[in-house]
């Protein structure tokens, strides 16, 4: 219950003044007077759509708990919610970019942890007595990262920004998902792994930033606020290995209400 008193309060106080940045009907105001609510639009892959808090809606893990529901719940915006899970910036360019209409007043778009290979890196760093051949999986997207990763992430932002010249773009980070503890008899991430992930999570905000600064855009970080909540921690807000498993290692209910909501949500009132 404490837990729960908590995600509320810290939801209300990160986002009811988001509510203000739409201007909305009231129940006094004529039908014929109401003004048009504002849209929001968010693109990118599973932690934007929501994989791993709650029950999934679809196919691409949609998820009511994912951050721009919460966002656009309680700031009574129009959400498109065109992220999927797996997705690369490729997809994004492909598949999701559409959604963007030239009228969109905020856009998300978190993407880049496909890219660099996230989900098979850890798939393969889970197992045992395995450091040398996880660091070699690390290695090959941290070259990436190294390489075409910023070019590539400045075209599609930039590409977002041309859709909605107007909108308030935010480009989302990622959370750093260990604090050098392994608690799961399933895996097994040694200190040396889980902090070669770490750094590889922090090249890639930092990548990301930079790319925001260039079209620019926001620029949402959540390392500091998954501080201390790390999987294994006290009250982690990341899984651990879960069913399904694609949604082992990303953020749980608290993770999206605690951790990514406020976060990216005080963009919304800048």
């Amino acid at each position: 219950m404490p837990i729960f008193r908590r995600a509320v309060a810290t939801l209300i106080a990160a986002l009811t003044i988001v509510g203000a940045t739409a201007p909305l009907a009231t129940a006094a105001t004529p039908e014929h007077r109401a003004q048009k609510r504002q849209s929001y639009v968010a693109l990118g892959d599973s932690y934007a759509a929501g994989l791993g808090a709650g029950t999934p809606k679809d196919a691409c893990g949609r998820s009511s708990y994912g951050y721009p529901s919460l966002i656009a719940k309680v700031g009574r915006l129009d959400l498109t919610l065109a992220a999927c899970s797996g997705a690369t910036m490729a997809d994004v360019f492909s598949s999701q970019l559409a959604s963007v209409t030239p009228d969109a007043d905020y856009v998300t778009v978190q993407v880049g942890g496909n890219d660099v290979g996230f989900a098979p890196v850890l798939l393969l760093c889970a197992q045992p007595d395995n450091d040398a051949t996880c660091a070699a999986g690390v290695a090959q997207g941290r070259a990436y990262l190294e390489g075409d990763f910023a070019a590539n992430a400045t075209a599609l932002f930039g590409a977002v920004r041309a859709q909605a010249p107007q909108a308030k773009l935010i480009v989302v980070g990622y959370p750093r998902l260990f604090n050098g503890k392994d608690c799961s008899p399933l895996v097994e991430f040694s200190a040396a792994e889980q902090s070669l992930i770490n750094g590889t999570v922090a090249e890639l905000n930092d990548q990301l930033a930079a790319a925001a600064r260039r079209v620019g855009a926001k620029f949402a970080n959540p390392a500091s606020a998954f501080s201390g909540h790390a999987w294994c921690s006290r009250l982690p807000w990341v899984n651990g290995p879960v069913e399904p498993v694609v949604a082992s290692f990303h953020p749980n209910v608290l993770g999206q209400l605690l951790g990514y909501t406020p976060v990216v949500g005080r963009y919304f009132l800048d």
